[in-house]
């Protein structure tokens, strides 16, 4: 009995030790599939000329994305900034009615939010981001933040808020 014990504890070392052996002879590299990228160029680590334009498209290529902005500009300017020591590029567009300010990256919003404003949650979207909205001074502001950026839209109260927000366009590069 006793060497049945044993010819069964040495058959399970055995297969033990062959299954550790045929693990640690495996070729991890072949088994990969996934490429991991680390950072991507994101068009930022460039500087760039500041950028004045009442081109929307001129606008967007300057940010390097599409743009919520107002359909008539009187100005419109792109430039570098910095952020906690990262360089981010700013956006400032106006128009009669409407002014825009944008920032990218999205994490550096706090560049644009003024102080004092309380955004609460709203029903509307724009560009398929849903808006947060704050009332200040006569004004009415929007907060829309992306993936890869973040916009404040400043607007006048005494327009009804439908007409006012379908008055802007999607700006692309």
């Amino acid at each position: 009995m006793i060497k049945r014990i044993a010819a069964l504890i040495m058959a399970l070392f055995l297969m033990a030790s062959f299954y550790l052996y045929a693990l640690l002879q495996e070729d991890e590299e072949t088994k990969r599939t996934d490429q991991w990228v680390v950072a991507g160029d994101d068009g930022l680590t460039r500087a760039q000329e500041r950028v004045i334009s009442t081109d929307p498209a001129v606008l967007a290529g300057a940010m390097g994305l599409s743009l919520p902005l107002p359909r008539e500009l009187s100005s419109g300017e792109v430039k570098d900034g910095q952020y906690h020591g990262y360089r981010v590029r700013q956006l400032e567009a106006v128009s009669a009615d409407a002014s825009v300010l944008g920032v990218r990256p999205a994490s550096a919003a706090p560049l644009i939010r003024g102080s004092g404003l309380q955004f609460e949650s709203t029903d509307k979207t724009l560009m398929s981001y849903p808006l947060l909205r704050a009332e200040m001074d006569g004004s009415a502001y929007y907060s829309l933040a992306s993936e890869q950026a973040a916009f404040i839209i400043r607007l006048p109260l005494h327009l009804p808020e439908d007409e006012t927000l379908s008055g802007f366009i999607l700006a692309q590069p």
